[in-house]
C-alpha cells in the first residue's frame, strides 16, 4: 500500500444511520449512529485494520456532521462540540 497514491475516500449513507466509507470500491469502513429526539450518539466505527491511520474515520465523522447538523451529537451524555477536522490524508494503493 505504500508509496502510491489512490482514489479519495467515498462516503456513502448506509440505510438510514449509517455510513460506508470505500477506497477504490472497496469497503473499508463503517460508522453507525442514532437519532432520538433531536440528539445523535455516535454508536460505532470500525476501518478495517490495513487502512487505519489514513483518514478515513475522520472522513465518515465529518460526512455524519454535515449530513446532520441540524441535531445535537452527545459524546456519553455531554453535548459534543463540534471540532474541526482537518482533511484526510491521501490514501495509498491497496
Amino acid at each position: 500500500m505504500a508509496g502510491v497514491m489512490a482514489a479519495r475516500i467515498e462516503v456513502a449513507p448506509w440505510g438510514e444511520h449509517a455510513l460506508s466509507a470505500s477506497i477504490d470500491g472497496q469497503q473499508v469502513a463503517m460508522l453507525d449512529f442514532s437519532v432520538d429526539n433531536g440528539q445523535a450518539t455516535l454508536n460505532m466505527v470500525f476501518v478495517k485494520p490495513p487502512f487505519r491511520h489514513l483518514g478515513v474515520a475522520r472522513a465518515l465523522l465529518r460526512d455524519a456532521l454535515r449530513r446532520h447538523a441540524q441535531v445535537r451529537w452527545l459524546n456519553r451524555g455531554r453535548v459534543w462540540l463540534r471540532p474541526k477536522l482537518p482533511a484526510a490524508r491521501p490514501v495509498p494503493a491497496a
